[in-house]
């Protein structure tokens, strides 16, 4: 859409992208919980995609000849605050999800520390950022 597009369209468009944006993260916190990794990038890429259409409309918003009719036209208004209060709802969604696929990246780490430690606790080593590794090569090239 150009700058020229009505406003009025131009707004509900933008609250269609927001509730498609919520139902997104809703979506993402059910891949999560399901620890699907592929399903996972591919929510993190259509939310991504969201966003940038998000930007992008509210960019045309502002730069709108009419933009003051966004105060004074109460259907207007009354969008602009159903934009609000479901950004600030995506906000607390996406903040709720990133914190799950934190939980779920560090019990995989565990779980894979405690899969190599059951290999030998001979063959674990630890790197310099504290990640254990177990090799069966420590130790096999020193010809002493």
């Amino acid at each position: 859409m150009t700058p020229t597009a009505p406003l009025t369209t131009l707004v509900e468009q933008q609250l269609e992208r927001v509730q498609a944006l919520q139902s997104v993260l809703e979506q993402e916190a059910g891949v999560i919980a399901s620890r699907s990794s592929e399903d996972i990038e591919a929510i993190a890429k259509q939310k991504q995609s969201l966003i940038n259409e998000i930007q992008r409309n509210d960019a045309q918003i502002s730069r709108h000849p009419e933009r003051d009719l966004l105060n004074h036209d109460e259907t207007l208004s009354e969008h602009v605050n159903a934009i609000q209060a479901t950004l600030s709802a995506c906000k607390q969604q996406n903040e709720t999800n990133g914190i799950a696929l934190q939980r779920a990246s560090l019990s995989i780490h565990r779980l894979r520390n405690l899969f190599q430690e059951s290999g030998g606790k001979s063959e674990l080593t630890y790197n310099q950022d504290g990640n254990a590794s177990g090799r069966k090569t420590l130790g096999t090239n020193v010809k002493a």
